[in-house]
Parts: structure tokens; sequence; C-alpha cells
């Protein structure tokens, strides 16, 4: 649907629920309907940005990821 989505020119988010109960009441879903995720749809405010700009932006791993062992 995502990719559908994007040759049609809309762009999309995923999101996963934690809380069902309150996308049922909001959304006034039937009991025997339960939500597990919402796909935003939308179109974007700009241009896409390039997906080299990873290898430029991104922080190496060894900055923001930490390794431990649990240990009782």
């Amino acid at each position: 649907m995502m990719l559908q989505l994007l040759e049609l020119g809309l762009g999309t988010v995923g999101y996963a629920i934690s809380r069902p109960d309150v996308i049922k009441k909001e959304f006034n879903l039937p009991e025997n309907v339960e939500p597990i995720s919402i796909l935003a749809i939308g179109y974007a405010s700009g241009e896409a940005a390039s997906p080299d700009r990873h290898s430029k932006m991104r922080k190496p791993l060894n900055e923001i990821v930490s390794y431990e062992i649990f240990q009782h």
C-alpha cells in the first residue's frame, strides 16, 4: 500500500498501536475490530531528501549504541 501511494505522489508513515482501546474509541470501531497499526497519508511539504545523505549525516554506531551484558 505504501509503495502504491508513493507512486501516486503521496507520502506515508506507519505507526504501531500501543493503546488499541484509545483508537477504538476515537474512530468508533466495533468491538470485533482490533486495530494494530495506523497509516498516515499525505503530501510532502517539499522535495524528498536523497538517501545518500545517510552516509554523511548519520553518527557512527559506536557513538549511539552500546552493548552491555546483564550480570546478576
